[in-house]
């Protein structure tokens, strides 16, 4: 599923979302019958209070949004939503016979049925991310998932630049006239295709670090001896690790998404920070053999960086820079002014929201006549999360998001094994650029995107709190 998920479209289809929906719920069903067939229980851990208050906001969340489709008292839902109240009234009154009275009752979703929809997929990427989170328990089971990860990330790549320096724009032989002389993959719309590629770039990195070996050759090593030392299977192995975030990046850089380019530098400069301000903390791990090579995996990194924009330069930084150059945006059209009425919208339905997934429907209250049109998202998943649901459920979602995030930093921080360090740091610096880019897009309304996010998030939360890998005992001389 991690690898088909991107593959129709970004699974923006209604086959697919139904499709990764039913899957999705088989697999959940598959985990109880096993979990109740074989009573393999996992032992509980005492629950930190971050993740009850993380628990805590997931479920009000949950809540709020299920709220919506109940049909309450119209004195309620007057209280609660007068908005909302006012419309359902006008609409009663223009479809119904003349002098028909107000309904007694109604939803606070303007259209229940779309509500309906989003919520089951919200459900479906819960479930989602529990069932990796459950499979990653052990270091074996969580390599193979980010190697599932990396998979689809690079077949992504791959098949955008393909498409990009062949110049055929296609998607499966399906010409993709929006967003020609882009590179976007199976996406068709480029800043989706970065989207997902900066989860899994940062992951990549992380994976490099993790297992490749970084350690210098002896000095007064003959050519040959050098030679042999870079022959050797290790070295291979690092050299085929190093490549794939190289492709990632340059996958990045010609989907021509301006924040996708920002967020790919930001990601690099956040990530080498991050691992120089930390090197040789704690000391050693006698245990894992420590990770006091913090500071040569930051300048792995910029190696990486420097990788990346070499062979950018070398294909041609043309059409990237004319994203640069070309299209101005001003504060009177684009995003400002999306951005802005979202601001009324989510003002117009404080309490309650108009609705999960009534953003397409709710948006005409607030359109001006400067507005370019009207819009499905907000580009801004903040700001559509806030109008959807209302201040109280959005911002508690929005908060359990960062709450998390700030979490995994913190418990990241205290460990010392290498593959802890390396895969967690990487899945952190990719949950951290899709939060980033919601300030400026959708792309958690893009289910493949949102699919990813949820696991990933999931696997983080695993990954740094996975036992550090003990040395085999040496027998006593005695």
């Amino acid at each position: 599923m991690l690898f088909l998920l991107p593959l129709p479209y970004g699974s923006v289809e209604d086959g697919a979302v139904f499709a990764f929906e039913a899957a999705t719920l088989v697999l959940f069903a598959l985990h109880l019958i096993d979990a109740f067939k074989n009573e393999k229980t996992e032992k509980a851990a005492p629950r930190s209070r971050t993740s009850l208050i993380l628990s805590a906001l997931l479920a009000f969340f949950f809540l709020a949004v299920a709220l919506q489709l109940v049909p309450l008292p119209a004195g309620w839902v007057r209280t609660i939503s007068p908005r909302a109240f006012d419309i359902a009234v006008h609409e009663a009154a223009a479809g119904g016979p003349a002098g028909a009275s107000s309904p007694r009752f109604l939803t606070l979703s303007l259209a229940p049925a779309l509500t309906a929809r989003e919520l089951i997929l919200y459900v479906s990427y819960a479930l989602f991310g529990f069932l990796v989170y459950r499979q990653a328990r052990t270091r074996r089971r969580a390599e193979t998932l980010v190697l599932a990860c990396l998979a689809a990330g690079l077949f992504q790549a791959v098949y955008g630049l393909v498409e990009f320096w062949g110049g055929a724009g296609r998607i499966f032989g399906w010409v993709n006239i929006h967003n020609q002389g882009s590179a976007f993959g199976t996406f068709v719309n480029r800043d989706h295709y970065a989207g997902f590629l900066e989860m899994i770039f940062p992951l990549s990195l992380g994976f490099l670090l993790a297992k490749a070996d970084f350690s210098p050759a002896r000095p007064g090593l003959s050519f040959k001896e050098k030679i042999l030392w870079l022959g050797r299977e290790r070295r291979q192995k690092t050299l085929l690790y190093g490549l794939i975030p190289v492709v990632l990046g340059l996958g990045l850089v010609f989907s021509r998404c301006r924040t996708g380019i920002f967020i790919l530098l930001v990601t690099l400069f956040l990530m080498s920070t991050v691992l120089s301000a930390t090197a040789g903390r704690g000391g050693p791990d006698r245990r894992s053999g420590g990770f006091r090579r913090s500071s040569r995996s930051a300048r792995i990194v910029r190696t990486v960086a420097l990788a990346v924009v070499f062979l950018a330069a070398a294909a041609g930084l043309d059409p990237v820079i004319s994203r640069f150059t070309g299209d101005k945006v001003t504060l009177k059209d684009g995003r400002p002014v999306y951005f802005r009425n979202s601001l009324d919208l989510a003002a117009l339905f404080p309490l309650a929201g108009s609705g999960a997934g009534t953003f397409v429907h709710a948006y005409p209250l607030v359109e001006k006549a400067e507005s370019s049109g009207l819009l499905r998202h907000a580009h801004n998943d903040y700001l559509e999360t806030l109008a959807d649901t209302g201040l109280a459920a959005g911002g508690a979602l929005i908060a359990a998001a960062f709450l998390a995030a700030a979490s995994l930093f913190s418990r990241w921080l205290g460990r010392r094994d290498r593959l802890v360090r390396g895969l967690g740091l990487g899945a952190l610096a990719g949950i951290t650029a899709l939060l980033i880019h919601g300030f400026f897009d959708y792309n958690l309304r893009i289910p493949a995107n949102a699919a990813f996010f949820f696991a990933l998030s999931a696997l983080a939360w695993r990954i740094v709190r996975l036992p550090s890998k003990r040395k085999p005992s040496v027998p006593s001389s005695k």
